[in-house]
């Protein structure tokens, strides 16, 4: 098991963790600050907003500076293994986040030659009373990165135009595809990145996430990335060490401008696993629990849709599709947008993105856009279905890139040799004249 411990100034946090999750023991680490935790001087109005000089010290491993638009996190001795990157990038905060090696063991077999497994510790650093629309520079001490600095901007105000990005089933296939497609994605240096499920091939194997920090993390130094749960993250724990996300995690919403994002965990809670002792009652109570969990997710999108009437745009992302050309999952796309179609055209959704069957389809249906993102990771898959609401689909390894602007949003799909796949525009929803279920 392993364990959050909140420190001062809201969420700070220093988990452990191994490389075998399976047999990790879990220990918290310093819970509260001792010592001379606030070294330096400081001038903090928080109910204000404003910041001169901010200084945290916690359990003698890392401490935090903000101090005129630049930040400064370091750490002391512990080898920084994975990070620094951003994440949940609002107008006034931040969360810079980074992993050390506290521990290393190597293991020799007839099957294995000096395998290393290591210890990591997580360290996650929120920043609050930053300015709107302000860059902001941080360093961890021991960065091995390309300049050992790091950028990030805090959203401006009002109404604005960004760019984001989205990919999907990125998981671990030698880079083939992974590693030119987010090449590409830095050069582009969108505001966000949307990952729509799937972003490992296993998310129990902590050896499948170094490679995909590996491969993206230049990228998340400087851009935040919002992850969205796929079948094979499985909702593990090494997924919710990693990411820190709005609302519970799972599914969630947030705005910048006058767009809605809200983000859906299509694969749902997973039942125990086989090798487990699990009763038939056991199993029945989980099953119950599960349609529980979904009556609860589609109240709250209902309750968060109904939300945001005069958004101009709301983009919604989950991993499965509701629209699949891939002829063995057909049936499992129609329940599910028996299950959520619905609700996308009565509150006039511009978009739908997702993944999961490794390959572009572009569908609309009632006035909302269902997109598909080809696989960025995982080998693209031949189509061998057709839909009335297909406008385009192509087997290919591509991502998105999404322009809004102040009157309409442009798409455009991008395959690995930089091909222009498809491109479209979205325009606003006060425009849009979406069909009722």
């Amino acid at each position: 098991m392993l364990c959050k411990c909140a420190i001062m100034f809201g969420r700070t946090h220093d988990r452990l963790f191994s490389t075998f999750p399976t047999h990790s023991s879990c220990r918290c680490v310093a819970p509260f600050p001792t010592g001379n935790h606030n070294p330096g001087p400081r001038n903090v109005n928080l109910n204000n907003e404003t910041l001169r000089l901010w200084v945290v010290r916690w359990s003698g491993i890392a401490w935090l500076a903000i101090a005129l638009g630049t930040v400064v996190a370091a750490s002391a001795q512990s080898r920084l293994a994975i990070g620094p990157y951003v994440q949940n990038v609002g107008k006034r905060n931040a969360t810079i986040c980074w992993a050390t090696v506290s521990g290393e063991v190597t293991v020799s077999s007839s099957e294995l030659t000096n395998a290393p497994f290591r210890e990591y510790q997580m360290h996650t650093v929120p920043l609050r009373g930053l300015k709107p629309a302000t860059t902001y520079t941080y360093t961890v001490t021991g960065d091995a990165g390309e300049d050992g600095r790091c950028t990030f901007t805090t959203v401006p105000e009002g109404e604005h135009a960004f760019t984001f990005a989205v990919i999907s089933d990125t998981q671990n296939r030698g880079n083939a595809a992974h590693r030119p497609l987010i090449e590409q994605i830095r050069a582009i240096q969108p505001d966000l990145l949307f990952n729509v499920g799937d972003l490992v091939a296993d998310g129990r194997n902590l050896g499948d996430w170094e490679e995909f920090f590996r491969v993206e993390g230049e990228l998340l130094r400087n851009v935040p990335l919002y992850a969205v749960l796929g079948n094979h993250d499985r909702a593990a724990t090494l997924y919710f060490q990693f990411f820190v996300l709005p609302g519970n995690e799972r599914y969630y919403s947030f705005n910048r401008g006058t767009t809605h994002f809200v983000v859906l965990d299509s694969p749902g809670p997973y039942p125990p696993e086989d090798n487990q002792a699990i009763t038939p009652a056991a199993r029945a109570w989980f099953q119950e629990q599960r349609e529980q969990y979904w009556r609860e997710q589609i109240q709250w999108l209902q309750d968060d849709l109904a939300g945001h009437p005069d958004a101009k745009y709301i983009f919604v992302f989950l991993h499965h599709p509701l629209y699949s050309v891939k002829r063995e999952r057909v049936k499992a796309s129609r329940a599910l947008c028996d299950r959520f179609g619905g609700l996308f055209q009565a509150h006039a959704v511009t978009a739908v993105f997702s993944g999961h069957d490794h390959h572009y389809h572009h569908a609309v249906a009632g006035g909302v856009h269902f997109v598909g993102g080809g696989a960025a990771g995982g080998k693209a898959r031949p189509i061998d279905d057709h839909h009335p609401e297909t406008v385009k689909s192509a087997s290919v390894e591509s991502f998105m890139r999404v322009e809004v602007g102040l009157n309409e949003a442009k798409v455009w799909v991008t395959d690995v040799a930089g091909n222009t796949v498809d491109e479209f525009v979205l325009m606003p929803r006060q425009e849009a004249a979406p069909t009722s279920p």
